[in-house]
């Protein structure tokens, strides 16, 4: 019996991340706070290839936690929502490794 090769991790970039959370039913969009404006100008700045950095969203290599900064939207409560980004951010990392902060920038109804 033949052993089948263990695929290689598909490498997860900060434009997927910020797809599958914008997919992720009552968040409005990607809502960028402070945080990960500074960061994301830092790491264009620096030329550093090491983080996923976007705007609204970071991801830390040398940890593996994760801050995301959303709009909800909708009637689904906001603790739900909230959940299911994380769960899908862990498993497109690959499981867990690190934390997934939420940061819940605005709300609209």
């Amino acid at each position: 019996m033949t052993e089948r090769p263990v695929p290689a991790p598909v490498p997860v970039t900060a434009a997927d991340l910020v797809e599958l959370v914008r997919a992720v039913p009552g968040v409005a969009g990607i809502e960028p706070g402070i945080g990960t404006t500074l960061r994301a100008i830092d790491a264009r700045l620096r030329r550093s290839g090491t983080a996923a950095v976007s705007y609204g969203l970071h991801v830390d290599p040398s940890t593996g936690d994760v801050v995301v900064e959303i709009a909800l939207k909708g009637p689904r409560p906001v603790r739900e929502v909230v959940e299911q980004v994380q769960r899908a951010v862990l498993a497109a990392l690959g499981g867990p490794g690190g934390v997934v902060l939420v940061r819940v920038q605005s709300l609209s109804r």
